[in-house]
């Protein structure tokens, strides 16, 4: 799967890095899945090549998915995050990784052994902080209650899919962040370019990832009216001189939203890195805002519609 994704070779990834860090990017997030561990020796590579200093940088990578044909080498357990923690270091050609994650629950590990590994690595100075990845809301909150009551190192982050086309989070993960102060970094921001608008109305290409790797899925029926809205904002804004493009709207929605701690931006090229790192300076208006919330709003469910019912009794006191 993750072979359909990037195929840049190292002279790009140079390219790219530069000019993330160039432009005041400091955080780079990877995976040793991705590539089978190319990704990390790419990204690793670029920071020696480019002489960046380690300490200049947020480094994040991700353990679970299958490294190997052994039972031991996937998932959460010990064995696989102390084997792959040492194997990501070399990659990556650093002694310590900053943010060291979870990349998916695994049902056949118990969560107390992952995080007492995860709490091993921050003591023996291999990891700075910890946290997950594509993990449910009780999974999350259970893994809390754990290391708050083992006083292991916390859980400071959750890494999920998040977008204007795919607001699913809302339902129970967000509103758990928030109450625990857990930041949210959003992968996919685009839905695997879908929200590029290259599939739907004028534009529509095959340049794009899902021409060939279809994923993350996206209602298109509600998909193809939030990216007419879209466009509708779109037309007549400008940043740094430029048209806005449907896009860099979709990342300054995720940009406007309180829960959002950063967005991961996964180009293929400096016009594209470029393209999206400008939407950091858009500006949308409560109008703006208000007409792509009724856009995208996610259908009622329950016990959310019970909930907000019976919470209206306290709406108009003051805390």
């Amino acid at each position: 799967m993750w072979g359909l994704i990037g195929q840049l070779q190292q002279d790009e990834a140079d390219r790219l890095m530069g000019t993330a860090i160039d432009t005041g990017i400091n955080f780079i997030d990877t995976a040793n899945v991705y590539g089978a561990g190319a990704s990390e020796q790419f990204v690793g590579q670029s920071l020696q090549n480019l002489a960046i200093k380690r300490e200049d940088i947020v480094l994040a990578t991700k353990v679970l998915g299958p490294m190997g044909a052994s039972p031991n080498t996937r998932g959460a357990s010990r064995v696989h995050i102390m084997n792959e923690c040492k194997a990501s270091l070399r990659r990556l050609q650093t002694d310590y990784i900053d943010l060291y994650q979870i990349h998916g629950f695994d049902p056949a590990t118990p969560i107390v052994e992952t995080l007492e590994a995860l709490n091993t690595l921050v003591q023996q100075g291999h990891v700075r902080y910890v946290g997950l990845s594509n993990w449910a809301a009780w999974q999350v909150m259970k893994a809390i209650g754990i290391a708050e009551s083992r006083r292991l190192c916390p859980i400071l982050s959750l890494q999920a899919h998040y977008t204007i086309a795919g607001r699913d989070l809302e339902r129970e993960v967000t509103p758990m962040l928030e109450s625990e102060q857990v930041g949210l970094m959003v992968w996919s921001p685009l839905a695997g370019g879908y929200l590029s608008g290259k599939y739907e109305g004028p534009d529509v290409s095959g340049e794009n990832r899902r021409a060939k790797f279809d994923f993350p899925p996206v209602n298109r029926e509600r998909g193809s009216k939030i990216i007419a809205t879209m466009r509708e904002i779109a037309v007549g804004k400008h940043v740094n001189g430029k048209p806005v493009s449907v896009a860099q709207i979709a990342l300054a929605w995720l940009l406007h939203q309180p829960v959002v701690t950063s967005v991961i931006v996964g180009a293929k090229r400096v016009d594209q890195l470029m393209d999206n790192i400008q939407a950091a300076g858009i500006r949308l208006s409560e109008g703006e805002l208000t007409a792509l919330d009724d856009v995208s709003r996610l259908p009622e469910e329950y016990p959310g519609w019970m909930l907000q019912r019976q919470g209206e009794y306290r709406a108009h006191m003051k805390s």
